[in-house]
């Protein structure tokens, strides 16, 4: 069994047999939480590609110490996936955003489509970006994840037009279920590409305003399968399969 992770900004430019420390946070959720004790196994990582295995030193509750056996630092995909998903009702947008993390998603940006039921009130932004990040970095935590994916700014209806930029390498295709295109052919026929932005819609879906400009701009629509997905399932199946296709995994 994998021994667990846990994240600290202290791993950053460490070498073996030192000593890093987790805040009080992480040491209550390793020895209360996870029961863990003093010579077990654990990985420890700042979230930013560097990550090393250690073992338990002073297995405190409020200041554990892990003494580092090995460290690597690993690169981030040459062709980098940043999910934009729709905020969605029952907090599905959330469970799109885990999912796609777990699956090894680099970005997810939060999108207040047309559609989209769930509103991002300003009064409320901060608390609601808060939980946002709290949820990539469990489930990066889960999955045993050297790089935390990174939160993007919350983008508006169109806005996701802006993204499209083949210039600088960045490349919009939207998910919609009347999409002409093939991921796969999408995929082949990319050059100097080092971003793709996937975009997942609401319950209601991609307004035609919404589509309509990111194929102005440049952009693709693309169908996976002949099913309908849900706003939550679309977008982790669409990273599994750009994984394959730009063989990321």
């Amino acid at each position: 069994m994998t021994a667990p992770l846990f994240y600290s900004p202290e791993v950053t430019g460490l070498t073996a047999e030192q000593v890093v420390s987790l805040d009080a946070a992480a040491s209550g959720h390793a020895i209360r939480s996870q029961r863990l004790a003093t010579n077990d196994q654990v990985l420890i990582s700042d979230g930013l590609g560097t990550l090393a295995e250690g073992t338990l030193e002073d297995a405190s509750p409020q200041r554990t110490t892990i003494r580092v056996q090995k460290v690597t630092v690993s690169q981030r995909p040459e062709i980098q996936v940043n999910l934009v998903q729709a905020l969605a009702k029952g907090d599905r947008d959330l469970l799109a955003a885990e999912m796609a993390t777990e699956v090894g998603v680099d970005r997810v940006t939060p999108w207040q489509a047309r559609r989209s039921i769930v509103r991002l009130r300003p009064e409320r932004a901060t608390k609601t970006l808060a939980k946002w990040e709290s949820k990539l970095k469990a489930a990066a935590q889960q999955a045993r994840r050297a790089y935390v994916p990174t939160l993007g700014q919350p983008l508006f209806a169109e806005e996701i037009a802006s993204l499209h930029s083949p210039q600088d390498g960045h490349y919009v295709v939207v998910l919609h279920e009347d999409g002409n295109e093939n991921l796969f052919d999408i995929a082949e026929s990319l050059h100097a590409i080092n971003t793709l932005h996937l975009v997942v819609g609401p319950e209601g879906g991609v307004s035609p305003e919404e589509l309509h400009s990111v194929l102005t701009a440049g952009g693709s629509a693309v169908k996976i399968g002949s099913n309908v997905m849900r706003a939550s399932t679309a977008g982790p199946i669409a990273v599994a399969l750009l994984n394959q296709l730009f063989n990321r995994w």
